[in-house]
């Protein structure tokens, strides 16, 4: 079983679920009980100063949107860069699934619901981090199933992708990961046929 944890997860045009139109999703874990991850560019109309302005006693540092982890109830989370803070849950590397030199340099990513490391990230400016609500998830080889079926693309977790603007980021993701998958057709010998041009 190849495990994605800790790579993205990007809806294809052929997957059915309305849900996970466009989505691009974190994952957080994958392996023979399920999986489960965080959409990251479902933005929702709910900022962290509505929730946490009271909490403080102040308005947030941060005014970041909450976004929609996905169709299943769940805590407020917070992904982020503060090492330390949470768990981690960068790339696995399992089942020769590898991640670049680029991408395990800023590994791991952090992942937490605890209150008390949600109200200490909304006032830290100088992190990366990115706050859902509610998530996605998978049984036992559902989400095999519909890999296999082309609902989905997996590709590397950078930070730039995982922090991207919502509105552009399945635009920006599909658009590397295809031209990933392109110059590796390219990469391959030619064929020595001409018929096969």
């Amino acid at each position: 079983m190849n495990r994605i944890a800790g790579r993205l997860l990007v809806a294809s045009p052929y997957l059915g679920d309305e849900s996970f139109f466009r989505s691009v999703i974190y994952m957080i874990r994958h392996d023979e009980e399920g999986a489960f991850g965080l959409v990251l560019n479902r933005p929702s109309e709910h900022s962290l100063e509505a929730i946490f302005a009271d909490r403080l006693g102040h308005s947030p540092k941060r005014k970041d949107a909450i976004h929609y982890g996905g169709p299943v109830e769940g805590p407020l989370m917070a992904l982020h860069t503060l090492s330390g803070i949470g768990e981690p849950c960068g790339p696995d590397v399992v089942d020769g699934v590898g991640v670049s030199d680029e991408v395990a340099a800023e590994s791991p990513l952090w992942v937490t619901a605890d209150d008390d490391h949600l109200t200490m990230l909304v006032d830290r400016v100088d992190v990366r981090a990115r706050f859902v609500a509610r998530y996605s998830g998978w049984g036992p080889t559902q989400l095999e199933q519909e890999l296999a079926g082309g609902g989905w693309l997996v590709g590397p977790a950078d930070w730039e992708s995982v922090f991207a603007d919502a509105e552009t980021m399945w635009e920006q993701v599909v658009k590397r990961l295809g031209g990933e998958i392109i110059s590796e057709i390219v990469s391959s010998p030619v064929a020595s046929d001409p018929r096969w041009n």
